[in-house]
């Protein structure tokens, strides 16, 4: 019934926004200088273009006509167009925070009418805010729901280089980023931690429109962004199967018709260089233009490593070419290539109580000992390319089809004990190519009703391998004694057992057994992964001040899940006969097994706004999520399907600006989550089970309050603020009313409170030289790295403090930038527990320390550049 009903309303959607006549008809069109066609139109229309002082196009403007239901937000091109209107004398009003808002008395004549505006900045004003969250331009006040954009401007000048300092600008939103391969999303406590090739974020990561679904994918640099959106609750009916819990969106910089570029070159502590570059050339004016960046961004590790090399670098190699052609107004089409590559030293996994080789014992002396030395590290090689093709029918009535490709290569090695012990030592190699076609339609039905529909097509094919190779006897330590013996002496050093008693009653003598010093295991799995969606998104104006939103969204997908165990090389395992997976000791060898599951879904929204004016709003929203089931193998080979996630969610918000410099965004949510997928290690000798894996938690309730404030003090002063409340637990019974092993648990990486606030300060020291500086502070209570909310893997309160600051001159343009993160030089972790928890021995790994650096940039345009050949 729900398929029929959906099949109804999306045929009556497109027959009313996309079905006109085609009696065709030729109308000049001064704003564009060229002859448009366009469908037969109403008897009174109006439509223009929204520019800035300096005349370029401002998108997402709000553009209504006082005394009527009529209201758009103005395309990518700054245009908009409404129709059906009376004739007569009638006011139109055009506003966009950050801007003057415009109203200018028009007569409306039959047929066509045409105003633009050019909207100027008062001397003190907020910065504008562009969102596409609802696959359209609006600024951020029109979006009723919770989401925050972090622009390029606030990019620049608090010098957000990595996604974990992004993170600290977003209420509700956590980003731990340690290596190149495995950031981690965490929205509201909700985490896009995936264990299985077949398993599917609850955050979905999206660049430039299209999905990101392994984690490898997710952890892009970030150069050359027009900014970062981050839509927090759940996002399936706009972004997809994996938004259950929000989605986060990097949009680049795309080509324009204007000529110039930049050059930086940077160096800091840890021997740190960055260098980037980008130009922009538009090689046909008003056709044709290019867009080429890229970045070379290195450090050393910050954990000094005593076998060699050293712990928790960077060094990644990338690059983004874009083009962007327009053979006429109604035809767009944009090529965007990214190519990245990442080479970083090892993760810092440091035990709390065993010392290193130097005999320091701590998580913050700053020197480890992993016996893999140099061979340690993590590294990805990312290749993609996009194809975006819009077709106009009118300003805001046209199809769009994304066509995109991309692959990517990851590897990782590590030290699971963080000793000089060869206990645990552990790879992962996962590597994912996928498909992704979308085909949209966006349009706007009598300017009354706005929206969206269409279709997709994603196919992923990924696989990944778990590699395993201790020393056993010194693994023997940790499984052959509870609670497990050190693994080190108090001089660092292994300690070894060369062979193990085993009593032979037929002989009745004790006979030893050796234990192999090498032995190689893996689990190998595969997946295909295959989707296809149909999705409508609808906002209709009830009257001058109401407004309706609906989105709903079918999935049918299709997942095939292969896995495979086997010893590899070396001696076979002894202690396999003790977990019962010889002559392996944790992945019990099995022959390929396969698992696959097809399903039908469905997920919906609805919601009201009250409009005030174009100052402020309320807004009330439900939405419903899904993650989709997960299918996995435990390390003996047997088969897990985790039932699919569902998340209720109910939110109330409020925005608003106060005299052109408060902008004021607060939301208040309250979610109920159905069989909650918990991701846990498993240890037990019974069953010879040693793996992460997603359990099923459950039932839980989350809710809190979140609230962003933007004030512009004075003309050389701008402050920023957040504040997130998040209360998580999980219930006491399960959707059968038996007890859970979790309940009463909070989520991870989940604090209660945390905030955010910074100063962007500039003066004019003369004419041509101005000095700015940004110091931001952020804080987090108390965190728990698991559910099970062991005692221990946690971190308390903690604060960071990060300042940005130096001169910049007008003519040339170029600008000095002295930055400084973690001043206070504040100890804190970002994770706790890791792969020595399976064996009671629990790492650590440590945050960043102070850091100091600094930048020269050069800003150069055509004009510049005629002036210097002079």
């Amino acid at each position: 019934m729900k398929t029929f009903l959906s099949i109804i309303l999306l045929v009556f959607v497109v027959s009313t926004s996309f079905g006109q006549n085609k009696k065709r008809d030729k109308v000049k069109r001064k704003y564009r200088n060229v002859e448009a066609v366009s469908r037969e139109l109403p008897t009174v229309f109006v439509r223009g273009s929204v520019y800035d002082s300096d005349y370029n196009p401002l998108p997402g403007a709000t553009v209504t006509i006082d005394g009527t239901y009529k209201g758009v937000n103005t395309n990518e091109d700054g245009e908009y167009f409404i129709t059906n209107l009376e004739p007569g004398r009638a006011r139109i009003r055009i506003s966009f925070i950050g801007y003057e808002t415009h109203t200018a008395d028009i007569i409306l004549q039959e047929g066509r009418n045409e105003k633009n505006v050019m909207l100027p900045t008062a001397d003190i004003h907020l910065e504008p805010i562009l969102v596409s969250a609802q696959k359209r331009e609006q600024q951020l006040m029109d979006v009723p729901t919770a989401i925050s954009s972090v622009s390029n401007q606030l990019m620049n000048e608090a010098n957000i280089t990595e996604l974990s300092t992004l993170g600290e600008f977003v209420p509700g939103l956590y980003v731990r980023e340690q290596g190149a391969n495995r950031p981690t999303f965490a929205i509201r406590g909700l985490s896009s931690d995936e264990v299985s090739p077949s398993a599917q974020p609850r955050v979905s990561v999206f660049f430039n429109n299209v999905p990101i679904n392994r984690a490898n994918s997710a952890s892009l640099e970030l150069y050359d962004m027009d900014r970062v959106e981050v839509l927090k609750g759940p996002q399936n009916t706009l972004f997809g199967r994996g938004a259950q819990a929000g989605a986060v969106h990097y949009v680049s910089k795309m080509p324009e018709n204007n000529y110039y570029g930049s050059v930086t070159a940077g160096l800091g502590d840890y021997g740190q260089q960055e260098y980037r570059g980008m130009v922009n050339v538009p090689l046909i004016e008003n056709k044709l233009m290019m867009r080429a960046a890229g970045i070379y961004n290195s450090r050393d590790g910050y954990v000094e490593n005593t076998f060699g090399g050293d712990l928790m670098g960077k060094e990644t190699l990338a690059g983004r070419f874009s083009l962007r052609f327009k053979p006429e107004w109604n035809h767009r089409f944009d090529v965007v290539v990214n190519y990245q590559k990442d080479e970083t030293p090892g993760i810092a996994f440091m035990p709390d109580s065993l010392p290193n080789t130097n005999g320091d014992i701590g998580i913050f002396s700053g020197v480890a000992s992993h016996e893999q030395g140099k061979n340690l590290g993590t590294g990805k090689e990312i290749f993609d390319a996009t194809l975006n093709y819009r077709f106009y029918m009118s300003e805001h009535t046209y199809w769009t089809s994304i066509t995109s490709y991309r692959k990517t290569d990851a590897s990782s090695r590590w030290d699971g004990d963080g000793t000089a012990s060869a206990a645990i030592d552990m790879a992962e190699y996962a590597g994912a190519s996928q498909f992704y076609q979308e085909i949209r339609g966006n349009f706007s039905q009598n300017s009354r009703m706005n929206g969206s529909l269409g279709g997709s097509f994603w196919r992923e094919k990924a696989d990944q391998t778990y590699w395993f190779s201790p020393n056993e006897q010194q693994l023997a330590n940790l499984m052959l004694s509870s609670p497990p013996m050190p693994l080190v002496d108090a001089n660092g050093g292994p300690i070894s057992i060369p062979a193990i008693p085993n009593y032979d009653p037929e002989l009745d003598t004790t006979i030893y057994i050796p234990l192999p010093t090498n032995h190689q295991e893996e689990m190998y799995s595969k997946a295909t992964n295959m989707s296809v969606e149909a999705f409508m998104d609808l906002n209709y104006q009830l009257s001058r001040k109401i407004f309706l939103s609906a989105g709903v969204r079918m999935v049918y997908d299709r997942y095939k899940l292969n896995s495979e165990s086997s010893f590899v090389s070396g001696s076979p395992s002894t202690l396999g006969m003790y977990t019962g997976n010889a002559p392996n000791v944790f992945f019990l060898p099995y022959n390929s097994k396969e698992i696959s599951k097809n399903t039908i879904s469905y997920t919906w929204r609805g919601g009201l706004k009250y409009r005030f004016n174009e100052y402020g709003n309320v807004y009330a929203n439900y939405s419903r999520g899904r993650r989709p089931a997960v299918l996995q193998f435990t390390s003996t080979g047997e088969e897990e399907v985790l039932e699919p996630e569902i998340l209720d969610n109910f939110e109330l918000g409020f925005k608003g600006a106060f005299y052109d410099r408060v902008f004021v965004d607060v939301t208040g949510f309250y979610s109920l989550y159905k069989d909650f997928q918990t991701r846990a290690w498993v240890a037990d000798s019974g069953t010879g089970e040693y793996n992460l894996l997603f359990k099923d938690g459950g039932q839980a309730t989350s809710y809190g309050a979140e609230a962003n404030l933007r004030v512009a003090i004075i003309e050389q002063l701008d402050m920023f603020a957040n504040y997130a409340w998040l209360k998580t637990e999980f219930d006491s019974t399960d959707v059968d009313g038996a007890a859970q092993l979790y309940a009463g648990n909070v989520f991870s990486l989940a604090p209660e409170h945390s905030f955010a606030i910074g100063l962007n300060a500039r003066v004019n020291i003369t004419p041509n030289i101005k000095l700015f500086v940004t110091p931001t502070y952020s804080y987090k209570s108390h965190i728990y790295f698991e559910d099970a909310n062991t005692p221990g893997l946690e971190q308390d309160a903690y604060g960071l403090l990060n300042i940005n600051g130096g001169l910049e001159l007008a003519d040339p343009n170029i600008r000095l930038t002295v930055w400084a993160n973690n001043v206070l030089d504040e100890q804190y972790v970002t994770s706790a527990g890791n792969t020595g928890s399976l064996f009671g021995v629990p790492t650590f790994v440590p945050g960043s320390p102070q850091m100091i650096g600094t930048k020269l940039t050069w800003n150069f345009t055509k004009e510049e550049r005629r002036r210097r050949r002079r």
